[in-house]
C-alpha cells in the first residue's frame, strides 16, 4: 500500500498545464485595453529559477510551510498542530495542507470534500517522487493567488511593485508571500492595513525560523512600501470584466471590443476633476455609460469611479437603482402616440389621484413646493413639472406604461402595476443605467431599440424593435432639448444647455435623495450618468441637477468631440405631417389679439387649432384672462402672491390675472383637507415641500385654526406640513361657527 501510494500514477492531465493561452481585448480603433497570459484560465507566467531568490523562497515558506524541506508532501506535525489551534478557537483558524498540497489544489481545483481531500494528499506524495523540492516551489509561486486578478508571482510581483520576482526586497517578497492565504481580505489596495499587518506576521516568522536576521526584519518592518503604485495603468476594468463574461472560444483569442480608450480615459479625468464637489455632496460612486447610437454599441463604460475604493468593484452600470424623474418621457411619449399636443394645457394645481386601496388618495407635490397652473406639456416635460407628468399618466393607466418600459429593454420592472401606481413615471421602481441609457437611444433613433453590444462587430446579431413611433420620439426628444421650455424648472445656463448643440437631456432624483441621474443624447450619442452610494447612504444637497448634470455636460462634450457626425447640429428631424404653428402660450389655443405670450408649436398640418377662449377684452381696452373652472382657486392664489408685482418672470403671464371664482357654498365647513383623507408622504420630495393647504368654504372674517389641540393665529396658516400620524383640525370663523376634519398621513 505504501509503495502504491507513493509511486502509483498520477492523473494523465495533472501537469500538463499546456501553452499559455490568453485572451486581447482591443478598443474601436485597435488600441490594447487588456491582455491576459492563462493557464487553467487564471493570469499566469511560470517563475523561473533565477526569480526563485532566497527572499521569495523564504518569505514563501515561512507563510505557508516552514517544514517543506522537511516532509514528503503530507506533514503530520502540521495536521495536528492546526487541528489543536482550531479546537481552541471553536472554528478553522489555521490549515496543514503543505506547499505541495496546495500546489494540487491549485491544479484540480476540486470540491471541499474528505474524499477531495484524500486524494489530494495522495497526489501530494506522488508529486514528491517526481519532482523536486524546488520545482514544486516554483510550480506552486506561478499557480497562487495574489487578489486583483493576479495570479502567479510574476504578475503579482511587477502589478504590486513594477519588478521582477529576482528584484523583490525582503519586505516586498515578504509582503506578496502573505495574500495567498486570503487573498480578498488581504488585498493591498483595500485594506492596506490589514495587509501589512499580515506582511509583519510574515517578517516575524522568518526571524523566528532562522530564516532572517532581527536587523532584517527591522528594516523590512520600516520599509517604505506603495504596492500598486507602479501597476500598470488598466481601464475600463468593469467594461473588461463584462466583455470576459460574454460566451466566447476560451482559447486564444483577441476580441475588437467597442470601446473607445481615449475617450474612457478623458471620462476618469472627468470624474476626478468633479470628485471634491460630489464629497461634499456626501457621493461615493459614480458611474457613466456611452452608447452609440447608431450602431448600438458601448464607446465607453465606467462604473464606480474608483475601482480600488472600498465599494468600486461594484459596478453601478448594471446596478438597478431607482431613477427618479428620468422615466417621465417615456409617460409622455406614450400619450404623445395617444393623441396628447405639446401644446395641451396640462393642470398643474392641487390635485388628488386614487390609488389601489381603497379611501387612500395620492396627493402628489412638485420639487419646487409651488402649483404653476396651466402649463402646456412641453414646458411640463421639459421642466419636469411632477404632478403633470401624473395627471398625464393617469389619462392613460400605469398598465400600458409598464408594457411599454418592458418593451424598452428594463428587465427589472416584474411587479404588478398596482403595486408602481402613478408613482412609476416619478421612478419609484429601480432600473439600471445601462438600460436606462438603452432605452433614451431608442428615442434618438425614432423609437427603435437596439441591443447594446460590447463587440465592434455585434451589429449583424443584434436585436432591434421598435419600442414608440417616429412622431412621438421626435417631439419628446425636440421638448427635452428645448432650452427655453426647460427654464421654468432649471432657469438659463444649467449644466443641460450646450453652445452649438442641441442635446435632449433629463434629470432624476430618486427617493429620499438616495441617487441622482443626468441622461441625455444627440443623434450620435447617448450618455447616462449615475451619483450616488452604493450602501444607499443619502446624498446632502444634492439632485440630479447638481450632481449628476455637471459631469454628464462634460462627458457628452467630449463624445461630441470624438463622434460627432456631420448633422450634429441638427439631430432630431421631424417627421413628414408636421408643422409649427402659432397658439397662445397660455392656453395652447390660435390666439387672438388679446393673448399676452405667444409661441411655436408642433402640430399635424392638417389641424386647425381651436381660438383661445381665455383671454378677452377688458373694459379699459386692455386684456384680461378669465380662467376655466378647474384654475380659479389657483389663480386667486396667485393673484394674492402676485399682489405687490403682477408681473412674472417665468411661467404663464399673470400680469392681468381675473379669476371669475364662483360664489362660496354657504355652509361653512372645512375643504381643504377634506374630512377623513388619508395623505401619502411623496419620499422623493423633500419634507418642507410636502404640506396641505388650509382653506374653508363660506363663514366671515379671518378663520382661527387649531390643529391637534394646539391655537395657531390667522396669518401663521397657509399650508399645514404634513407629518405622519392621525390629526384633527378645527376652523372657526368670527361668528363663532366651527369646522372639523380628521385625516392620516403615512
Amino acid at each position: 500500500m505504501a509503495f502504491w501510494i507513493r509511486l502509483g500514477p498520477l492523473p494523465a492531465d495533472l501537469l500538463d498545464l499546456g501553452p499559455h493561452r490568453g485572451v486581447r481585448l482591443l478598443d474601436r480603433n485597435g488600441d490594447l485595453i487588456y491582455s491576459s497570459l492563462a493557464e487553467r484560465g487564471g493570469r499566469s507566467q511560470r517563475i523561473g529559477d533565477e526569480d526563485l531568490t532566497p527572499a521569495v523562497a523564504d518569505a514563501t515558506l515561512a507563510a505557508e510551510d516552514h517544514r517543506f524541506f522537511a516532509h514528503v508532501g503530507v506533514d503530520p506535525q502540521a495536521i495536528l498542530r492546526a487541528s489543536m489551534a482550531n479546537v481552541r478557537a471553536g472554528r478553522v483558524v489555521e490549515g496543514g495542507s503543505t506547499i505541495t498540497q496546495q500546489t494540487i489544489d491549485l491544479v484540480r481545483n476540486d470540491p471541499e470534500t474528505l474524499a477531495a481531500k484524500l486524494r489530494e494528499a495522495v497526489y501530494a506524495l506522488r508529486l514528491e517522487h517526481r519532482l523536486s523540492k524546488r520545482e514544486i516551489l516554483a510550480l506552486y509561486l506561478s499557480l497562487a493567488p495574489y487578489g486583483n486578478g493576479q495570479t502567479g508571482l510574476v504578475s503579482a510581483s511587477r502589478f504590486y511593485f513594477g519588478v521582477a520576482p529576482r528584484d523583490l526586497t525582503v519586505a516586498q517578497a515578504a509582503y506578496l508571500a502573505g495574500l495567498p492565504r486570503a487573498p480578498s481580505r488581504f488585498n493591498p489596495l483595500r485594506s492596506p492595513a490589514l495587509a501589512q499587518q499580515r506582511q509583519r506576521e510574515v517578517l516575524v516568522r522568518m526571524e523566528k525560523r532562522g530564516f532572517i536576521a532581527a536587523a532584517v526584519r527591522l528594516r523590512a518592518e520600516n520599509e517604505a512600501l506603495a504596492p500598486g503604485a507602479n501597476r500598470p495603468a488598466f481601464l475600463a476594468r468593469h467594461f473588461v470584466e463584462r466583455v470576459l463574461a460574454l460566451p466566447t472560444d476560451p482559447q486564444e483569442a483577441t476580441l475588437w471590443t467597442s470601446l473607445d480608450l481615449g475617450l474612457q480615459k478623458e471620462i476618469g479625468g472627468i470624474i476626478e476633476a468633479h470628485r471634491k464637489r460630489l464629497t461634499t455632496h456626501g457621493a461615493s460612486a459614480i458611474a457613466v455609460a456611452v452608447l452609440d447610437n447608431r450602431t448600438g454599441t458601448w464607446l465607453a463604460w465606467e462604473g464606480s469611479g474608483d475601482y480600488f475604493g472600498p465599494e468600486g468593484a461594484m459596478d453601478g452600470v448594471i446596478t438597478p437603482r431607482q431613477p427618479g424623474s428620468a422615466l417621465k418621457p417615456f409617460t409622455y411619449a406614450l400619450a404623445f402616440e395617444r393623441g396628447l399636443s405639446p401644446a395641451q394645457t396640462i393642470p398643474d394645481v392641487p390635485s388628488t389621484f386614487p390609488t389601489g386601496e381603497e379611501g387612500i388618495l395620492y396627493k402628489p407635490q412638485n420639487y419646487d413646493g409651488r402649483f404653476h397652473g396651466p402649463l402646456l406639456a412641453r414646458t411640463a416635460l421639459a421642466s419636469s413639472v411632477n404632478i403633470p407628468a401624473i395627471w398625464t399618466l393617469a389619462q392613460m393607466g400605469v398598465e400600458p406604461l409598464l408594457h411599454r418600459l418592458r418593451r424598452a429593454g428594463f428587465t427589472t420592472l416584474n411587479a404588478a402595476p398596482d403595486f408602481y401606481g402613478y408613482g412609476l413615471t416619478m421612478g419609484n421602481a429601480e432600473v439600471p443605467l445601462r438600460e436606462l441609457v438603452a432605452a433614451y437611444a431608442a428615442l434618438a433613433r425614432g423609437g427603435t431599440w437596439i441591443e447594446p453590444s460590447f463587440l465592434i462587430d455585434a451589429p449583424v446579431r443584434q436585436r432591434t424593435r421598435r419600442v414608440f413611433d417616429p412622431l412621438a420620439a421626435f417631439l419628446v426628444s425636440d421638448i427635452l432639448s428645448d432650452d427655453r421650455a426647460r427654464e421654468l424648472g432649471f432657469g438659463r445656463g444649467s449644466p443641460l444647455e450646450f453652445a452649438g448643440q442641441r442635446v435632449a437631456a433629463k434629470t432624476g432624483t430618486s427617493q429620499n435623495y438616495h441617487d441622482n441621474w443626468a441622461i441625455g443624447y444627440t443623434g450620435d450619442v447617448t450618455v447616462g450618468v449615475w451619483v450616488g452610494n452604493f450602501s444607499r447612504r443619502a446624498l446632502r444637497n444634492s439632485s440630479g441637477i447638481t450632481g449628476a448634470a455637471p459631469v454628464f455636460h462634460n462627458v457628452m462634450e467630449a463624445a461630441l468631440r470624438r463622434h460627432r457626425s456631420a448633422m450634429a447640429t441638427q439631430p432630431f428631424e421631424p417627421p413628414q405631417g408636421l408643422r409649427r404653428h402659432e397658439l397662445c402660450a397660455i392656453s395652447g389655443g390660435a390666439p387672438t389679439p388679446y393673448c399676452p405670450r405667444r409661441v411655436r408649436e408642433w402640430l399635424p398640418a392638417s389641424t386647425s387649432p381651436a381660438k383661445c377662449r381665455w383671454h378677452s377684452r377688458g373694459d379699459g381696452g386692455g386684456s384680461v384672462t378669465n380662467w376655466p373652472p378647474e384654475y380659479e382657486a389657483w389663480a386667486k392664489e396667485e393673484d394674492r402672491r402676485d399682489s405687490s408685482n403682477r408681473v412674472a418672470t417665468t411661467g404663464p403671464d399673470r400680469s392681468s390675472i381675473r379669476a371669475s371664482a364662483s360664489r362660496a357654498a354657504s355652509g361653512f365647513a372645512i375643504t381643504s383637507p377634506p374630512n377623513g383623507a388619508t395623505y401619502w408622504m411623496d419620499p422623493t420630495l423633500r419634507r418642507e415641500f410636502q404640506a396641505v393647504r388650509l382653506t374653508v368654504r363660506g363663514g366671515r372674517g379671518p378663520v382661527r385654526w387649531r390643529v391637534n389641540g394646539r391655537d395657531y393665529e390667522p396669518e401663521q396658516f397657509v399650508q399645514w406640513p404634513l407629518a405622519p400620524g392621525r390629526h384633527r383640525f378645527e376652523a372657526r370663523d368670527i361668528d363663532g361657527r366651527t369646522a372639523v376634519a380628521e385625516i392620516s398621513v403615512r
